[in-house]
C-alpha cells in the first residue's frame, strides 16, 4: 500500500467532476485530522513521528493535497487516539442525523484513500454503526493489523489469503471471513494478482 498524490486534471476535461469530488473528500479528511490533532494539543511533528510519516507529507494531507493509504490512515488514527472509520465518516459539515436518516451512496462519490494500489470506496458517512468499504488491488502480508472493531470480509473478484493469528485461509469469489476485534490479521494476493473485496467494520468503536 503506497501513498500517491491526488490527480490534478483540467476542470474542463472528462472526469473533472469526479476529480473535484476526490479533491473535496481529501480536503474534508485533512480538515478532520487537523481539527482532531489541534484538539489533542499535538503538533504536526508529534503526530507524524508517532505515525511514522514525514512532517511534510502529513502537512500536505491536512491541506488536502495528498492521498493517504489505509496503512498511513491507521497509524494517524492510532496517534490521535481514534479509528480510521471515525476519520473517514465524520462529516463535520453534514446536518445532524435525525431518526431514520439514510444515505444513498452513488458510484461517482469519491473517497481520499488508497489500498492495494487502488482507491477505497467508503460506502457510508456521518458516524454510521458499521462502515462498508470496497477495496481492490494487490496486497502484501508485510504488516499485521490489530484493531478493536469487528470485521467482515467478502471476496467479490480474484483470490487472496487471509492470515488470522498465524492461521491461513485461501478465499475465492463468494467466500467470506469474519473476525472479532483484537485478532491479528493480514491479507496477501499472489504475485501480479489482484482482488476486489467488500469489507465491513464496526463504525462506533473508538469513535471520537
Amino acid at each position: 500500500m503506497s501513498d500517491a498524490a491526488s490527480s490534478r486534471r483540467s476542470a474542463s476535461g472528462p472526469g473533472a467532476a469526479e476529480d473535484d469530488g476526490a479533491a473535496s473528500a481529501a480536503r474534508a479528511l485533512g480538515a478532520r485530522i487537523r481539527a482532531l490533532r489541534k484538539s489533542r494539543g499535538m503538533t504536526l511533528t508529534q503526530v507524524a513521528a508517532q505515525a511514522e510519516l514525514s512532517h511534510s507529507f502529513l502537512s500536505q494531507v491536512e491541506r488536502g493535497l495528498e492521498r493517504m493509504s489505509m496503512t498511513s490512515l491507521f497509524r494517524v488514527a492510532q496517534a490521535l487516539g481514534t479509528t480510521q472509520q471515525a476519520l473517514l465518516t465524520d462529516d463535520a459539515e453534514a446536518a445532524p442525523r435525525s431518526p431514520g436518516a439514510f444515505h444513498v451512496f452513488r458510484a461517482r462519490e469519491a473517497t481520499p484513500l488508497d489500498a492495494g494500489g487502488s482507491p477505497v470506496r467508503v460506502l457510508a458517512r456521518d458516524h454510521p454503526r458499521f462502515v462498508p468499504m470496497v477495496m481492490s488491488g494487490t496486497f502484501t502480508d508485510d504488516l499485521w493489523w490489530v484493531h478493536d472493531e469487528e470485521e467482515f470480509v467478502y471476496v467479490l473478484e480474484g483470490t487472496m489469503v487471509v492470515s488470522l493469528d498465524g492461521e491461513e485461509f485461501a478465499l475465492e469469489p463468494g467466500d467470506a471471513v469474519y473476525y472479532p476485534g483484537g485478532i491479528r490479521h493480514r491479507w496477501r494476493t499472489g504475485a501480479g494478482e489482484t482482488v476486489r473485496v467488500l469489507t465491513v467494520k464496526e463504525g462506533k468503536a473508538g469513535a471520537v
